[in-house]
């Protein structure tokens, strides 16, 4: 499967930049205990007051009189408010996607082989100043990537792909050519997590130039947006320690990351029917393994209901729930990283 392979890229296409977390972050822990602090309550407060739907705003009134009403906060009692206000939208536990989607390691070797052959053009490049003839690399006309790419607006035989690869991998700085996960990664502005982002980080500059140049301006933007919030992705994983955020559903395949939560305020959102992403599968179980729920496990689909290719699609989680005496699954996915 993918976990291991460096060519893998988690796409997490961003709505807006994560700001400072707060020092909730630090405290709180993501423990499995009876209780939930005071500051993450209200912090979770001020998220349902942002989102500004009706639901949530009077759920942000129920939750600032509990807290009015008592000195100790048991989760459990937090959990039973807030699932007054679930998102009933469920389907029966045992109700597979009935989509059509493509083997994942038919997806691994495509990109594989994509990666080897613009190698051959990397390292003809380093020897001869110059990219070699087209008839001295074996390649195809079709692939998953050319699809993708295509339904963004790029249009692209796959020799022309790899001597890109192969000259923004010179740009960067990464010795050799960059992979064509973060190529799709950076001109559909999602997020890069993986060895190169600091090289991608550095040469930001100029690899917006050169992808503008060739594929149009308007992808200097969208590959800025992808580096830089990049950048900013890592720094709140590594350097604020943390491991969960909000997250919504993105039409084009991937999904928006939003604020950071703790372990208690996504567990919170799952229960609510609400979408998270966490940075490993263990601590994206750890959101939907909660008291009186069931969870089940889905692979990424990368085919729409529309038949449409969605590479940028992650693995999950569902929360399932008891409902009229049948264990259904709440609509919130729960994303995690590769």
């Amino acid at each position: 499967m993918f976990k291991n392979q460096r060519w893998i890229t988690v796409f997490m296409v961003i709505a807006l930049l994560f700001g400072n977390a707060s020092s909730i972050f630090a405290k709180a822990s993501d423990k499995n205990d009876d209780y939930i602090q005071r500051s993450e309550i209200e912090q979770y407060i001020d998220i349902l007051s942002d989102e500004g739907t009706e639901d949530s705003v009077e759920l942000s009134d129920k939750l600032k009189e509990y807290l009015a009403d008592n000195e100790d906060y048991l989760f459990e009692e937090i959990v039973s408010i807030v699932d007054e206000y679930a998102d009933n939208t469920t389907q029966s536990e045992n109700n597979d996607h009935n989509m059509m989607d493509i083997d994942q390691e038919d997806l691994q070797r495509d990109f594989e082989r994509i990666d080897a052959l613009a190698k051959e053009y990397y390292d003809y490049y380093q020897i001869h100043n110059e990219f070699p003839e087209e008839v001295e690399i074996r390649s195809i006309t079709t692939s998953h990537a050319l699809t993708v790419l295509e339904e963004i607006g790029i249009k692209i035989t796959e020799k022309q792909l790899l001597k890109r690869l192969a000259a923004l991998g010179v740009i960067a700085a990464i010795d050799g050519p960059i992979p064509v996960g973060d190529f799709i990664a950076l001109v559909t502005g999602a997020v890069i997590t993986g060895e190169f982002v600091g090289d991608y980080v550095a040469n930001q500059g100029a690899l917006a130039k050169e992808i503008g140049e060739y594929f149009g301006r308007a992808f200097i933007k969208v590959v800025t947006k992808s580096v830089t919030m990049s950048e900013e992705v890592e720094y709140q994983i590594k350097k604020k320690k943390v491991k969960h955020f909000a997250a919504k559903l993105n039409s084009d395949g991937g999904i928006f990351v939003e604020e950071p939560l703790t372990l208690r305020q996504a567990q919170l959102e799952a229960t609510r029917g609400k979408d998270t992403f966490s940075v490993s599968r263990k601590d994206a179980e750890n959101v939907v393994t909660q008291t009186n729920y069931r969870k089940v496990y889905e692979d990424p689909h990368f085919i729409d209901g529309e038949g449409r290719l969605m590479i940028a699609n992650l693995p999950h989680f569902h929360l399932i729930k008891k409902i009229d005496g049948e264990w259904k699954r709440v609509r919130g996915h729960h994303f995690f990283s590769w």
